[in-house]
């Protein structure tokens, strides 16, 4: 090994960094492990560069880890003052009178998850932890025992075909008595220690959706500080699970948004479009006349629940946040939870490095702290909540319901359903599939293209390809006369394409210097041939204010 630290954090995100502080301040308590070496290992250039979320938030995990957070200028905004739903059609909106209570975000706080990031890296600092950005994690580091034991760093300075460039840095490994995995949704060294430890045994499948955010700055009076609305129906068919947002969140900066849930059926749905159909609708154009688009991105969110949680712990090795699938499906919200994770793992790491012990044994208790919290408690109640919507959102309001009034049950509990990826029909199986056409007018609605430069998304262009393919002869063959190669549409920063070559025929390109980093092509790819990994870190989009 040529570093090595008493715990690794892999992920600088929230749940990462709630973490870490509270494992040094828990750590100073006790003489024998007052001066453990706690490191976070992020991909991006910097702390909160690829966060991203709506952002609606609840102060209670930051309560617990930093009383006096209010009085260290953190990056919150206003409290939410004024809510609303409505069920969109092509034209008209229709307010719906009452927000259901778990729809209701009065009381909390709008933010940028970005900004908050890099705030809450500043307090681990002070801690004492120690924080590498620019750097992916590519592998977990295994003992003869089969223990994790550490990380390996992706090297640097390598052109598309693996070989060295004259700036080469080559991979670096770095040992840990535990590795925390907080990569966030479909991390990809969990995903591959899931797989590999059987940790999913006895779990439904994870479930996912996408959800597309645009940041605008719009005129003085369309602001309404402190207002959330949030929409069903249109742009999305009564088939497909999703919603959108509105959020007015300071400084004149609203915030637009679309989630899509992965297991929808259609394969010419087409997300990215859909957000810009959501833009262009009449209530919406309203407030985006004469605004100014600041930001875009996209990522997955882990909706399964409780029953597609994994086991979240090993030998070595702890999982917490979004990348263990802590998020509040009924509310969609996550970020409080994903801190308290960390948090009671930390205390689980502490009493395990005080007893020198690091086993799946002492770790589980972890497992069982985060049972027993109000993280716990929050997830129990909506865990069939995402499962219920898989047939449509007429079925799913009434589940939703149900779920609500029986505390998670519903009238099923344990709801199975199939993984995001075989939920797709064929395009023999919808008849003749229809695209409808759609033309950016590049002041509200936007191409692909445009928007990912908005994301501000940089890659070296001269490096391994980070989206890994098993079979291409696939989605040039099977792919496109089965589901009509649906990446094209998944995708939302146009990273996959059909080009047509000089023999008439279209073949799949990449354009991986496009990624977002979203990892929508590893969750639904119909036939699970495309497999997403790190870029050399560094790369990928910068989400300024997002």
């Amino acid at each position: 090994m040529h570093l090595s630290f008493d715990v690794i954090f892999v992920g600088g995100g929230p749940a990462s960094l709630a973490g870490a502080i509270l494992l040094k301040r828990l750590a100073k308590k006790d003489p024998v492990l007052s001066g453990i070496a706690v490191a976070v290992i992020e991909k991006a250039p910097n702390l909160g560069d690829q966060s991203l979320s709506g952002a609606t938030f609840d102060a209670r995990a930051l309560e617990e880890l930093i009383p006096n957070f209010r009085e260290l200028d953190p990056p919150i905004g206003p409290k939410i003052k004024h809510e609303s739903l409505s069920f969109l059609t092509e034209r008209r909106r229709i307010p719906i009178p009452i927000v259901p209570p778990p729809l209701s975000n009065r009381g909390k706080y709008l933010m940028s998850l970005a900004e908050f990031v890099k705030w809450l890296g500043k307090q681990a600092e002070r801690e004492g932890v120690e924080i590498f950005t620019g750097e992916a994690a590519d592998e977990l580091l295994f003992d003869a025992r089969g223990a994790v034991n550490g990380v390996r760093l992706k090297g640097k300075g390598f052109d598309k075909d693996g070989k060295p460039k004259p700036n080469v840095l080559p991979p670096t490994d770095v040992g840990a008595r535990v590795v925390v995995l907080g990569e966030g949704a479909r991390g990809h060294l969990t995903k591959r220690l899931i797989a590999a430890k059987g940790l999913d045994a006895g779990c439904i499948p994870q479930g996912y959706a996408v959800g597309l955010k645009e940041l605008w700055e719009v005129s003085e009076g369309k602001f309404r500080k402190g207002t959330v609305i949030n929409t069903m129906g249109y742009p999305l068919s009564l088939d497909t699970f999703g919603g959108s947002f509105i959020y007015h969140v300071r400084d004149r900066l609203v915030a637009i948004g679309l989630v899509v849930g992965l297991d929808y059926k259609n394969p010419m749905l087409h997300p990215f479009e859909l957000l810009q159909r959501f833009k262009a609708h009449p209530f919406v154009a309203h407030t985006l006349e004469g605004a100014r688009l600041v930001s875009y991105g996209a990522k997955t969110i882990a909706e399964g629940g409780w029953y597609a949680m994994p086991r979240a712990y090993g030998d070595g090795f702890v999982i917490i946040g979004e990348a263990a699938g802590v998020l509040d499906a009924m509310k969609l919200k996550g970020i409080d939870l994903a801190m308290k994770s960390g948090m009671l793992a930390a205390e689980t790491i502490c009493e395990a490095l005080a007893a020198d012990d690091t086993s799946a044994k002492r770790l589980a208790a972890y497992e069982e702290r985060l049972r027993k919290s109000w993280v716990g408690a929050a997830m129990r109640r909506a865990r069939n909540f995402h499962q219920g919507f898989h047939n449509g959102l007429v079925r799913g309001t009434i589940c939703a319901a149900l779920q609500f009034l029986t505390g998670g049950r519903g009238l099923t509990d344990r709801i199975q359903v199939e993984e995001d990826a075989l939920c797709m029909l064929k395009l023999a199986q919808i008849g003749s599939p229809k695209e409808m056409p759609f033309a950016p007018d590049g002041r509200i609605t936007f191409d692909k293209l445009s928007c990912v430069f908005a994301s501000g998304t940089k890659h070296a262009e001269d490096q391994p390809c980070h989206l890994k393919i098993d079979d291409i002869s696939i989605c040039n063959g099977r792919c496109k006369v089965e589901y009509g190669n649906p990446c094209q549409r998944f995708c939302p920063a146009n990273v996959f394409e059909m080009i047509k070559e000089e023999d008439g025929e279209y073949r799949l390109h990449l354009n991986p210097a496009n990624c977002l980093h979203c990892k929508s092509c590893d969750v639904k790819d119909p036939y699970r041939i495309v497999t997403w990994v790190p870029p050399e870190g560094g790369g990928g989009p910068n989400y300024k204010g997002m």
